[in-house]
């Protein structure tokens, strides 16, 4: 008891903020004109809330910065019909949870239970 432990209100007042995930890219296939595609992706999303790299084989990679212009190019992807694949944003993702050193013949009742407790 050399010093005295005074909490400090900093911790309790200023909660470290979110961090907002980074959507995962969206891969476009069989684009034959690129000037076309970009014209169709900018009606749905403003130019600066995206960027594009076009890797090989008129594949047309397109990373978006923010999870809201993810999901606007998603939709109109699929209103029009165009062929691409992406992976789910990690918000989104359903998450598994392992139990670990539990004997085989235990009952899942009794470990609800234990859990509600």
């Amino acid at each position: 008891m050399l010093t005295e432990e005074i909490p400090t209100t900093d911790q309790a007042v200023n909660p470290q903020p979110t961090k907002m995930q980074k959507p995962p890219p969206i891969f476009l296939h069989g684009v034959i004109n690129y000037n076309k595609m970009i014209h169709s992706i900018n009606e749905v999303a403003e130019a600066e809330q995206f960027y594009t790299k076009s890797p090989a084989n008129n594949v047309l990679k397109i990373t978006c910065l923010t999870p809201e212009t993810y999901r606007s190019l998603i939709k109109h992807f699929k209103e029009t019909d165009v062929y691409y694949h992406t992976y789910e944003i990690k918000e989104e993702r359903a998450y598994r949870v392992v139990l670990k050193y539990l004997h085989y013949t235990t009952e899942i009742e009794d470990i609800r239970q234990d859990l509600l407790q």
